[in-house]
């Protein structure tokens, strides 16, 4: 089974409307999204889905709406 690199058990991650803001890194209790800065590419990413717990914090903080509830 193909692990989905771009949700947790709780969110699901749109990068593409991602503006870089880093609002929910620093809005994530326990560390689950983290950056990525390559050239070009400049947008949060899920990198450690199995600590979410699901509280919600970067659907309430993005200002994109790219974070969503499963």
């Amino acid at each position: 089974m193909k692990r989905d690199r771009l949700s947790t058990g709780f969110i699901r991650f749109n990068p593409h409307d991602c503006i870089a803001c880093w609002r929910c890194v620093e809005s994530c209790p326990k560390q689950v999204i983290g950056k990525v800065k390559f050239l070009w590419h400049r947008h949060a990413v899920p990198v450690d889905p199995e600590a979410c717990i699901g509280c919600g914090k970067c659907t309430k903080v993005c200002p994109k709406g790219c974070f969503s509830q499963k």
